[in-house]
């Protein structure tokens, strides 16, 4: 019996040792890496005038319509992120990121992670992601747009244009030089024996874009490109398969930012009909806006767009203001009011979407509510 302890001893004490250095490890390990659950929850009162609905007999009906909404002033999401440090300045990362409609619930698209998850490595070289991921006009266009591009905003011109995620992606951004930036995107269509074209009934192909920015403390640059494929490896749809330039910036003086900015959108394979919005296959967007600190919580903002059509279709309007107030750092409330004025043969809603029988028809909204960030 004593012998058998005896001989225990010195196994015993390799195996503690052991242990404690992979305890030492594993706390090792952990002090580098880094997990984040985020998001936000966004909801309020919504109400559009001008509305089209049917009845219980089929009949077409306009009126006002008042509902609680989502995602006015931002996308509702839930996110995680995670970064570990791999030495010598050299990190991995990932984003896994899903918007939602806070008024019911429900997922925004399909997929579980339908706006990010991405996963990719971050130095000296900048970073590099790989995965679905918002596109560019997603990831930028917000900071050139006076309301950060709330649903009355950039957006609502170009019905969404400026609203997409895209999977298959990888994308490139340059390190911070002195302010300067390059932000490059690649969406693979992945169809045999091309580079633009998309599987047969996805509807899409390969989408790319390039973004090049100046930031400053007192002001902000932006130019950039990007591209939207059909499944055939053309632009057949203004408002979603398409190009897109876009050129804008902010300048800030005191306690006012001021806002300017133009897009271009070009279909050139779009089927042109002989009236109507149909009938274009381009279309420049042009807008001006300010943001006014007026004290450290409040933030009143003013916009105003117009959009032109070619193949003489016509223009529109879109005017807008509201305020921004923060209750904390995490929590804000925001009201919005605006009008959209189309021309006889335009049809784009003051809010953000695709419009049904509202060509010629001007609508006015007003949204209000609250906006929490965990």
């Amino acid at each position: 019996m004593r012998k058998s302890v005896l001989k225990a001893m010195p196994l015993a004490k390799p195996l503690a040792v052991a242990a404690a250095l992979a305890c030492a490890l594993v706390g090792s390990a952990q002090a580098q890496t880094s997990v984040t659950i985020y998001g936000r929850v966004d909801a309020g009162i919504n109400y559009q005038s001008n509305q089209v609905g049917k009845d219980a007999n089929g009949n077409t009906i306009r009126g006002g319509q008042w509902g609680i909404g989502g995602n006015e002033w931002g996308t509702s999401m839930i996110g995680f992120k995670g970064v570990e440090d791999l030495g010598g300045g050299l990190k991995a990362l990932f984003t896994l990121e899903s918007g939602f409609q806070a008024d019911t619930g429900r997922f925004n698209g399909t997929g579980l992670f339908n706006r990010r998850s991405t996963v990719g490595l971050n130095g000296g070289f900048g970073t590099v992601k790989i995965g679905r991921d918002l596109a560019l006009p997603s990831d930028r266009v917000w900071s050139i747009d006076p309301t950060g591009q709330q649903n009355m905003s950039t957006s609502t011109l170009f019905k969404g244009r400026n609203w997409p995620q895209t999977s298959n992606q990888i994308q490139y951004v340059t390190p911070d030089m002195g302010g300067l930036y390059v932000h490059l995107m690649y969406g693979a269509g992945e169809a045999a024996g091309s580079t633009t074209r998309g599987p047969t009934g996805s509807g899409i192909g390969n989408s790319t874009g390039i973004a090049v920015g100046f930031v400053q403390p007192t002001y902000e640059l932006l130019a950039m490109y990007d591209t939207a494929h059909d499944e055939n490896g053309t632009y057949d749809s203004l408002f979603s398969r398409s190009k897109e330039i876009t050129v804008g910036g902010n300048v800030t003086f005191g306690a006012t930012k001021l806002y300017a900015g133009w897009q271009n959108l070009s279909a050139p394979a779009q089927p042109l009909t002989t009236s109507g919005i149909g009938a274009a296959n381009k279309a420049n967007q042009f807008w001006l806006g300010a943001n006014f600190q007026a004290t450290p919580a409040l933030t009143l903002i003013g916009a105003a767009y117009h959009v032109k059509l070619n193949h003489d279709v016509g223009s529109a309007n879109l005017f807008m203001v509201g305020a921004n107030y923060n209750l904390s750092k995490r929590t804000l409330l925001y009201a919005s009011v605006g009008t959209i004025r189309n021309g006889s043969n335009t049809d784009f809603q003051v809010q953000t979407g695709d419009s049904t029988g509202l060509t010629g028809q001007n609508q006015n909204t007003f949204y209000t509510g609250i906006s929490h960030s965990f």
